[in-house]
């Protein structure tokens, strides 16, 4: 015995003709089955219902096999009424592009018209919607590139596009259509940061800023664009035992038993309207020291608060910092190693992929004691790169060194939505915009997806 209702968070769109009544169906019903049975149930009291995919969610996960596997399989309890919330179906996403590149793919990002990537051996990527290479830079390769983060200028002075997002026109309707003004700043190997925007059909580095002291791993944009936040490789510093407060720098491979103590790992980089005017200059900077003691390898602003940053380090932390107070506000320590992390714009929820196959859910504002909010099982390595869906607050990505990507539902934590496959080598990034996910892999290649 099954009783169905609907389950979705988007606000314009409810569907008040489920009905509250409880149904007798066979065992062996597959999820066509349900299906029917729900289109058929809601046709009933609303003739001019047409028929609708829905996905079956019974307590964390989907139903994607007959009640008797899945009652088999999870061992859920049938002697009482089981209550099945009906989630209103996405297209399958469909293959668009298949890309080459000159090597890896380190970072994308996705505007209303265009694609940005970078890779391992400099190269600053620029393909059109039909999959075409327009543009990538001619200056500075050779030298990794690690992350990057896409900018908009507008009369204004500094926007910012959505980052990994087409932009929805509704929202900003002063995006460029065209490739000419478009914006994007890198950062890599090199230990510095370079803004290119795109003049004459050309890239050209118009500020660079300086101060890490290793590889730049990270990078974010506030929302008006007026600051940047990156993160580097740790520079770990020993202090003597005998009380020696000069720091140097730990040997490879030393192991001690002297507490260390890291020096900057984030800084934060103010583009003041001065050197918004300066032309291939070098900024001068202001910093902000944020202590991890390993690299940092994720960095977003928060969305509820725009004077606060979150980071994740390789030191098993997730933190949460207040420039304003220049000081942490609370720490998030897990068990592994954090590879990437995003907030979402809506919520607030951050994802986060770590050095195994579970890509975690948290919430930085939490007190209840519940750090972990859900654990999303699915992936057979490690998970590289999480994205939220710039349209749906409940959807995220996820790229892993199992070569595939995942789209996930918050609410079904055991199943994804879909599994996207293609590529020959593990995936190092991806990006989900405004009608598409695409993704970046160590086979060089990047794979564009179509979405609902």
């Amino acid at each position: 015995r099954i009783k169905c209702g609907y389950k979705d968070c988007r606000r314009f769109f409810r569907i008040t003709y489920i009905p509250s009544a409880v149904f007798d169906v066979p065992i062996s019903a597959t999820v066509e089955n349900l299906n029917a049975l729900v289109n058929k149930a809601i046709c009933s009291a609303n003739g001019s219902w047409s028929d609708k995919r829905f996905e079956l969610l019974i307590g964390e996960t989907f139903v994607r096999s007959s009640l008797a596997e899945f009652i088999e399989e999870y061992s859920v309890e049938t002697e009482t009424v089981l209550k099945i919330e009906c989630i209103l179906g996405k297209e399958t996403p469909k293959p668009l592009h298949d890309i080459s590149a000159p090597d890896w793919i380190s970072s994308i990002a996705i505007s209303s018209s265009y694609l940005f990537a970078t890779t391992y051996s400099g190269d600053v990527i620029i393909i059109d919607s039909n999959g075409k290479k327009v543009l990538e830079n001619q200056r500075d390769k050779g030298s990794a590139l690690k992350c990057s983060v896409l900018m908009h200028k507008d009369i204004g002075g500094f926007r910012c596009l959505l980052k990994y997002s087409f932009v929805n026109k509704l929202e900003d309707t002063s995006e460029p259509k065209k490739l000419e003004g478009h914006q994007i700043v890198s950062g890599g190997e090199n230990q510095i940061l370079t803004l290119y925007e795109v003049e004459s059909s050309a890239m050209i580095p118009k500020t660079v800023f300086r101060g890490h002291e290793r590889s730049v791993e990270c990078v974010d944009v506030n929302k008006e664009c007026s600051r940047l936040v990156s993160g580097d490789q740790a520079t770990v510093f020993e202090k003597d035992a005998d009380g020696d407060q000069n720091p140097k720098k730990r040997k490879e491979n030393f192991v001690t038993k002297v507490k260390f103590v890291s020096c900057s790992t984030e800084r934060l980089f103010r583009n003041e309207r001065n050197v918004k005017q300066k032309c291939q200059g070098v900024s001068e900077a202001e910093y902000y020291y944020f202590i991890h003691k390993d690299a940092v390898v994720g960095l977003r602003w928060c969305s509820w608060n725009s004077s606060q940053v979150i980071s994740a380090s390789w030191d098993h932390c997730i933190a949460l910092w207040d420039l304003q107070l220049a000081g942490e506000v609370s720490r998030i320590r897990g068990s592994k190693s954090f590879t990437s992390i995003d907030v979402n714009k809506k919520s607030g929820l951050v994802i986060s992929s770590s050095t195994d196959a579970v890509p975690r859910l948290y919430d930085c504002r939490s007190h209840d004691g519940s750090l972990v909010k859900q654990s999303f099982i699915g992936h057979t390595g490690w998970v590289s790169c999480v994205k939220w869906s710039p349209r749906d607050e409940v959807c995220f990505v996820s790229a892993s060194f199992d070569k595939s990507m995942k789209m996930w539902d918050i609410r079904s934590s055991k199943t994804s939505l879909f599994d996207l496959h293609g590529h020959d080598d593990r995936v190092l990034c991806c990006a989900w915009g405004d009608g598409v996910v695409a993704s970046g892999s160590a086979d060089s290649t990047i794979k564009v997806f179509s979405t609902p």
